[in-house]
This record gives C-alpha cells, sequence and structure tokens, in this order.
C-alpha cells in the first residue's frame, strides 16, 4: 500500500493501493452543483446543499437525469430545474432531505421520488412525476415519524416488485420497525409494523438465513422474514451488535443502510457496516456450527476513519463482483461528531473476500486551527458523501460511474477504464527546452 500526504484542499484521484491485476480505473469527478459561498447570507462552501439524490429518468428521453433534493438535473448537459417538488426544505445549516431514491410508485410508467425527512417532514412522501414540462411533482404522504433516519427500498415479500423500510434513529412510544407494501392499486403503499426490537440508527435488508426471502438487518440484530410477511410475525435474532471500536458492549449508530452480502464467498450472506457518527467500518462475518447456531464476528475493515453514513455495492472494475463504495459524511451534525475535523474522502474498495483493498475516489482535507481565525478561502473539491449516493453508467459507457452529494456539493466520479499501463507519448515539454538546461550527462563525464 501506497501512502502520501497532501496540502489542504487537494482532491486526490489516485490509489492507495493498486489491484491485484495491477489496471487500476481512473475516475474523473465533474461538479454538477453545489451551495453558493456567500457567509453575508448564512451559506458556505459546506452548505446548506441537499445529502441525497436520485438517478432516474425524470423526462422520459432515455438518457439518466439526477434528482438531488428540491433540483433536478437533466443529463447530459445537466441543466438544472429548481424546486420541481416540495419537502428538502432548508433550515439553517441542513437540508430536509435525509433519504430518497427513484420508485414508479403508482405504476404509470414515469419513475417518481421517494424521500424522507427529519425536521419539517417527520416522515416521508412521495412525489408523483407529471411526466410533462416543468409542473411541480404533487406530494402525498406515506409514513409519519417522530425521529425519521431514512427509506430504503427492497422487494420485502418477494412479490418482485419494490416495497420500502423505514428507519428511525431511536425507539419511540407508539413507533416500531415499519416497512411499506407496494401495491398495484391506490393508496399504491400499506404500512405494516412488525416489532419494536432494533429500532435504532441504520437498517438494511438481504436474505441473512438463505430461505430465499429478504430479512432485515438493525445495529442489534436482524429479522426474520415469515412466509407470509404481511400477515405473519417476523422473529427477532439479537445475534450480533454494531459496537464502537474496542468497546463491543457500547452500541453506536450503524450506517444507513447496512448491506448483506457473502463477503467471503462461504455460501452464508454477511453484513457490512459503517460507524455513521464514529470511527469505524466492518464486516460482521456469519458462521454457522454443527448444530446450526448462527454467529457473527466483526472485522474491522477501518478505524481511523469515520462518518461512514451511506454506502453501496456495484462492479467498478468489470470483474464481474461488487465493489463497496463509501466514504465521510462532511460535518454531520453540524460539526459536533467526533472525526469532524478529519480528512474528507470517497473510497472504494475491491471486496477481494474479505480484504476490503481500499481505493481514493477523491481525499481532502480542510484544515481546522484551533484558536486561529480562519482566513482560509473555500477549499476546491472537497467532496463529501452524503446520506445516499448512486452507482450507475450515466454516460451509457458501459462501465458504473459513482454520483455522490454532499452539504459541499453534487458530483459524478465518471469511470473512464483502465490507467495505461505501458509507457505513452511524453506529455511535458523535452529538457532541453528549458533555458537553464545543461545537457548533464555529457558534462559528468568532461570532469
Amino acid at each position: 500500500m501506497i501512502r502520501q500526504v497532501f496540502g489542504p484542499a487537494v482532491a486526490v484521484f489516485i490509489a492507495m493501493s493498486v489491484a491485484s491485476h495491477g489496471a487500476e480505473p481512473v475516475f474523473v469527478p465533474i461538479k454538477i452543483d453545489g451551495p453558493v459561498h456567500d457567509p453575508a447570507r448564512h451559506t458556505y462552501w459546506f452548505g446548506p446543499f441537499s445529502e441525497c439524490a436520485s438517478v432516474l429518468d425524470v423526462d422520459g428521453d432515455g438518457d439518466l437525469d439526477i434528482a438531488c433534493g428540491r433540483n433536478w438535473y437533466e443529463a447530459p448537459d445537466w441543466k438544472k430545474h429548481t424546486d420541481f417538488r416540495d419537502g428538502a426544505e432548508t433550515n439553517g445549516p441542513e437540508t430536509d432531505d435525509n433519504s430518497e431514491f427513484a420508485m414508479d410508485v403508482n405504476r404509470d410508467g414515469r419513475t417518481d421520488i421517494v424521500s424522507s425527512g427529519w425536521m419539517f417532514m417527520r416522515g416521508a412522501f412521495w412525489y408523483e412525476n407529471p411526466g410533462k414540462g416543468d409542473a411541480k411533482w404533487k406530494a402525498t404522504r406515506i409514513h409519519s415519524a417522530e425521529n425519521m433516519e431514512g427509506i430504503l427500498h427492497g422487494d420485502i415479500d418477494s412479490d418482485g416488485d419494490e416495497d420500502i423500510l423505514c428507519n428511525h434513529w431511536a425507539p419511540v412510544s407508539g413507533q416500531g420497525m415499519t416497512w411499506l407494501e407496494h401495491t398495484d392499486k391506490e393508496p399504491w403503499l400499506v404500512e405494516h409494523v412488525i416489532g419494536t426490537a432494533g429500532e435504532t440508527h441504520g437498517n438494511g435488508l438481504g436474505d441473512i438465513n438463505g430461505d430465499g426471502r429478504t430479512d432485515i438487518v438493525t445495529p442489534t440484530g436482524w429479522y426474520e422474514a415469515p412466509p407470509n410477511p404481511r400477515t405473519e410475525p417476523w422473529t427477532f435474532h439479537p445475534d450480533y451488535r454494531v459496537h464502537r471500536v474496542g468497546e463491543p458492549q457500547r452500541s453506536i449508530a450503524a450506517s444507513h443502510p447496512m448491506l448483506v452480502c457473502d463477503v467471503n464467498k462461504d455460501g452464508l450472506n454477511d453484513i457490512i457496516v459503517g460507524a455513521s457518527h464514529e470511527y469505524g467500518l466492518a464486516w460482521l462475518e456469519q458462521k454457522r456450527d454443527s448444530d446450526g447456531k448462527r454467529t457473527f464476528i466483526t472485522h474491522w475493515i477501518e478505524t481511523d476513519f469515520g462518518q461512514f453514513h451511506t454506502m453501496a455495492l456495484g462492479d467498478l472494475n468489470g470483474d464481474g463482483q461488487p465493489e463497496l463504495v463509501t466514504g465521510k459524511r462532511l460535518f454531520a451534525h453540524h460539526g459536533r461528531d467526533i472525526s469532524c475535523y478529519d480528512p474528507l474522502f470517497v473510497f472504494w474498495y475491491d471486496i477481494q473476500g474479505g480484504k476490503f483493498v481500499r481505493h481514493v475516489l477523491s481525499f481532502n482535507h480542510p484544515p481546522w486551527y484551533p484558536g486561529a481565525k480562519n482566513q482560509n478561502p473555500p477549499p476546491n473539491y472537497a467532496i463529501g458523501v452524503g446520506m445516499k449516493l448512486n452507482i450507475a453508467d450515466m454516460d451509457k459507457d458501459g462501465d458504473n460511474d459513482v454520483i455522490v452529494t454532499g452539504k459541499s456539493g453534487l458530483y459524478v466520479f465518471y469511470n473512464e477504464g483502465f490507467a495505461p499501463r505501458q509507457p505513452g507519448p511524453i506529455r511535458l515539454p523535452l529538457e532541453s527546452t528549458y533555458p537553464n538546461w545543461t545537457p548533464w550527462a555529457k558534462a559528468a563525464k568532461r570532469k
């Protein structure tokens, strides 16, 4: 592994490590939009700006557009359309949009947006794509909550379409683990509450016990899906705990989502989870003994980086296997979290059976000088991973790109293929064109 030290406000687009096959995909970041740096009006390079984005074909032209909070950006030139929907309001330094994704809720062939918020929204809404012009997207409430952390989508009832899983950041009386069944008639989404265990920050979807059904993972255990998840009880298994680095009994807030996949290819699905407001990124290895008892072993991927609030899986290097993409949320809790003033980063990991070889999409260090008056200009390309990232082929070139947004702006990392391994044409001017050049090899012989 090669490590380098870079100065403040310098984005780094090389890998800290090289994949075993030697080739390294090159990702070129393009800034789509960002906050205006105007301190007099209380806007800064670090926000407010929506920390979630969705990828969808808004206008039906066959191109993937990007929705980000109240704005959507029309591909391929990213023309900005403002205030296309309600919700996602600015409130001081924050934006009331802590999760969003694309989904055809009313099955009319046009892709809608589902979004949640924790301040004014206090729950989740779906926004109907009108399919014409710049008409406002109609908002319909689908869930109410006192402390909404976010929403995820997946086929929870195994009927072939996507449902919605809600996440609340802490237990509240009258609130519970909630999923919304996607139906084929109005109101389109039907709420089901399955229990109160695991009701805390972060959850995810995946088949834990290998029965082909979609289970729900939480920071303190997992819910086993019954044959009929709509009417039969779900069983909660407290088989693990997402904990602080070095403190196994100290529960912490998990990433949203937690990811379920077979990391080490042993036939058992494992869990990948980030510490959303502390240090740490880990995978929980599932084990089964001869009696069928299930346990999970925590393997730390990172302990010196923090605020892994969201993550996604996708094939970035073309090997047919999913890679992990994640990174640091910029100024979670408005700078009150531990690690808030550490370097800002976007990483992807070649999982390699549990080795998790780290690669860098972006690395930046907005400096903090305690006790000193900050006279530094806003950094360039300080890219933070907010609360929802996406992996998709945005430019239709056959490989996946990475779309991230955070308080510092909306970016697309375009995957431009593999870096050349053979020597290419020299891009620098010849040494002999410099005015002070001396042919040193010949001069050395004369001595």
